[in-house]
């Protein structure tokens, strides 16, 4: 399956209004605008947010999750990233580990776990094993449970440890090896790139260690 193929299969799917999560807005066709032709370093997000036409990929919104990760790429490793086109070109690439939104009570709330395990084996482990990344870093705790649920298929090896944690306090800063396919590939753990967030600081560090076990 190439990529168009993968990308369309998302935006047709309805898996979770069959199997009745209907807290879910799918199908959604918030897909990249790119593909990931030389994609070294893969960034997992969490979901696209609720009631906004376009995230990340599209140069027409002021997409705080894309304005955050480009100043901390600018600041803090002296990228000059200012467009999606100049963040693949670096070989970096971002993708969402549940791909519609979910609501609650009419406003954007986190994946449930039963939608983020659908997701993540329906779509993301067959995205990340169509790129092979080297090195991939998890934003946030649903990209963390999303891990979780595929850590088994891509034969996982923790660093040190075989306890990854289940809260992200715990399993930040983590370094984890693991085979995709035929591609050895390391994960790193680290936070939501939000200011608001007090160990916003410690997002970089893990950049930094990542790209330094890989060389990237």
């Amino acid at each position: 399956m190439n990529w168009v193929e993968i990308q369309d299969r998302i935006k047709q799917c309805k898996k979770c209004k069959e199997e009745g999560f209907y807290a879910v807005r799918c199908p959604d066709d918030r897909i990249p605008t790119s593909e990931p032709r030389n994609a070294k370093f893969l960034f997992i997000s969490e979901a696209p947010p609720l009631n906004r036409r376009y995230y990340f990929y599209h140069e027409n919104t002021n997409d705080r999750l894309r304005n955050n990760l480009f100043e901390l790429l600018r600041s803090d490793f002296g990228y000059e990233i200012n467009t999606i086109k100049d963040f693949v070109a670096e070989g970096f690439f971002l993708l969402p580990t549940v791909k519609c939104p979910s609501a609650r009570n009419g406003r954007n709330t986190a994946p449930p776990g039963k939608v983020i395990k659908l997701c993540a084996e329906q779509h993301l482990k067959r995205e990340i094993e169509y790129i092979k990344p080297e090195s991939v870093c998890l934003l946030g705790l649903t990209a963390l449970h999303g891990f979780l649920t595929l850590r088994n298929g891509l034969d996982i090896r923790v660093q040190g440890s075989m306890d990854i944690g289940r809260t992200l306090s715990e399993a930040a800063g983590k370094v984890l090896e693991a085979k995709i396919l035929d591609t050895n590939a390391k994960f790193i753990i680290s936070y939501w790139p939000t200011k608001r967030h007090r160990k916003f600081h410690q997002i970089s560090e893990h950049i930094r260690l990542l790209m330094e076990e890989t060389g990237f």
